[in-house]
């Protein structure tokens, strides 16, 4: 009985041998077969740690060649999120070299969590003084690394701010987009101007290095190594020196408004080549340094350009629109002529005053500007005529025209937050307020004031229309795309935006009218002496807060047309006093003039 249990007890224990090898040889065979990949990437990750390194963005040159940002090499303190082990230590010594509070650098950490062997940048471009004391404290700062990488840097610093715009740390919304095209948490992406719209052109390929640790995290050596490969380039159609006098002429004129008195926010002027549509010269003022964005702005930084009661974040040349003034009367003039509501030879009289429905609305002329013909009337800038063809015509006729010049929507130039300005219809002023259109709000409208809203850049598009009989190129600001070894990838061909069919006669009429601007008119006295030919309109546009828009748009020679400047100085006064002088100066330096002294008329007495 005994010798029958010992048995059966021993084939119990030897099923169970078997039973447990058999699970281990299952297990052994499941693990080496169909995990084995997996496992031998988990073992290689412990022994191996992938650094990413980011790519040089892309050059950027005027059309002449000269370069206005590249990248420069630095240094950056950054830490590696999986080796860092005693933030208790690290993180308030970090935060105050950066300037940075704790919660900064831990919501760096955070964002980082998805790529923990990724260098995180704390403090980036680093001097030597501040390398040093994280060198001499390395031993106690474990995961804090010294890192080599790129820094964008703009050559003229503030020069086409508001073009080139800037860069600075991706954000979560950003990086959660973009994560499959290969962005780290680390990364700096563009974030305005040229450098957010041409962001996967300028930005590299990144590379990366494999080193081999040991058990304590340790380096022990290197495992291999993939070069990052810099970002293709753009040559733009800005010419640097003209910018750089435009942007002088700009807020040199800004400083003598509001040295007579006037507010003077700030101001724009642009350049365009009226062949092409080609940029040549868009400033702003007041603008920025992008290099302060460069390596991480401070939040005291960015919290002081925001705060900048005069906002040199934005582009007055595309971002914001105005009152357009006297310089929309030619789209009135174009209006009424094409629809044969007056004539070349019509003779109107100026009073001073225009009379409906017992309304009476001035001119800027109180006294009266005469006898005058529709020509005599742009070069004069006459209120009085054009309220008349703007009871002839009509609200809704005149919005007509002013959307096939391109008014109340952007131009396609090519830069972020660009303003479509706005045309008024009398549905609109029924369907947003309830009330019907008046008649005075018509005649106002036909001078460029009430509802109407354009930019800087729209003026500058309808100087180009009259200047090419029609025809409105597009405006570029990239010429070509360059490969990695500057040879051009990409040619950017001009394109008509859209064409104005009006009769030729119309087009001779304006055009005549807008000489008669500079050589009879109201810029008569700023254009004194001027070596070229050129036609332009005043405009003075009333902002309803007490101050006056002052604008200014031309182009030159009026003979052969090849370029228009459009100036814009907000809350600067007369047309013919603060915003005429900008664009005549800037004539001069693109002719390669000698620059003369500029006289101006007494303000409030032209437009």
């Amino acid at each position: 009985m005994f010798e029958i249990e010992s048995t059966r007890r021993l084939r119990v224990l030897a099923l169970l041998v078997v039973a447990v090898v058999g699970l281990l040889v299952f297990r052994l065979a499941w693990m080496q077969l169909l995990q084995g990949a997996q496992y031998k990437k988990i073992a290689e990750d412990n022994r191996l740690r992938r650094h990413y390194t980011q790519a040089p963005r892309g050059t950027i040159y005027d059309r002449n060649g000269a370069v206005l940002v590249s990248s420069r090499p630095s240094f950056a303190v950054s830490i590696i999120p999986a080796e860092y082990a005693d933030p208790q230590t690290a993180t308030p010594f970090l935060a105050e070299l950066a300037g940075l509070s704790r919660g900064e650098i831990e919501a760096l950490l955070a964002a980082a969590k998805a790529a923990p062997y990724t260098p995180v940048p704390v403090i980036r471009d680093a001097g030597p003084a501040l390398l040093a004391k994280v060198e001499e404290r390395k031993a106690a700062l474990p995961g804090v690394v010294i890192e080599a990488v790129p820094v964008r840097h703009y050559v003229y610093g503030q020069l086409a701010a508001h073009v080139l715009g800037y860069v600075g740390r991706i954000s979560a919304e950003e990086y959660a987009a973009r994560k499959t095209a290969g962005y780290s948490p680390a990364d700096l992406i563009g974030k305005d101007g040229l450098e957010l719209v041409w962001e996967d052109t300028l930005r590299g390929t990144p590379g990366g290095r494999e080193v081999e640790v040991n058990a304590r995290g340790e380096e022990i050596g290197a495992a291999g190594e993939k070069a990052a490969i810099p970002g293709k380039g753009l040559v733009l159609t800005l010419d640097a020196n003209l910018q750089k006098a435009a942007e002088e002429i700009l807020a040199a004129q800004i400083a003598v408004s509001r040295g007579i008195g006037e507010p003077a926010k700030g101001g724009g002027v642009i350049a365009l080549d009226v062949r092409s549509g080609a940029v040549l010269v868009l400033a702003s003022s007041p603008a920025f340094d992008p290099n302060a964005f460069a390596a991480g702005i401070s939040a005291r930084d960015w919290a002081a350009l925001l705060g900048n009661p005069d906002n040199p974040l934005t582009d007055r040349v595309t971002q914001n629109a105005y009152p357009p003034g006297s310089v929309f009367k030619i789209v009135t003039a174009a209006a009424a002529l094409d629809r044969g509501l007056v004539t070349p030879a019509e003779i109107f009289e100026d009073k001073g005053v225009y009379t409906l429905g017992g309304w009476d609305f001035f001119g800027w002329n109180p006294k009266g500007l005469g006898k005058l013909n529709l020509e005599g009337a742009i070069a004069m800038s006459s209120d009085p005529v054009f309220y008349e063809l703007g009871r002839r015509m009509g609200a809704d006729t005149l919005a007509a025209y002013a959307l096939t010049f391109g008014f109340g929507k952007p131009t396609g130039i090519g830069l972020p937050g660009e303003a479509g300005g706005f045309v008024p219809t009398e549905e609109w002023k029924t369907t947003t307020y309830s009330k019907p259109w008046y008649p005075g709000e018509t005649i106002i409208a036909a001078i460029g004031q009430g509802y109407y809203l354009a930019t800087l850049l729209q003026q500058a598009e309808l100087l180009m229309a009259v200047a090419n009989g029609g025809v409105i190129y597009r405006p570029v600001l990239v010429d070509k795309v360059l490969d990695t070894d500057g040879t051009p990838r990409q040619k950017l061909a001009p394109s008509v935006a859209r064409t104005v069919y009006l009769a030729p006669e119309t087009w001779e009429t304006i055009s005549r009218g807008l000489e008669g601007v500079v050589s009879r008119g109201t810029a008569t006295t700023v254009f004194q002496g001027f070596k070229r030919t050129a036609a332009g309109k005043t405009g003075s546009a009333e902002t309803g807060r007490g101050t006056t828009h002052s604008w200014f748009a031309c182009y030159a020679p009026a003979d052969k047309p090849e370029v228009v400047v459009a100036a814009l100085i907000e809350d600067g006064g007369d047309g013919s006093v603060a915003a005429a002088p900008v664009a005549r100066k800037v004539l001069e330096a693109y002719f390669g003039l000698p620059s003369a002294e500029v006289k101006t008329p007494p303000p409030g007495q032209t437009d």
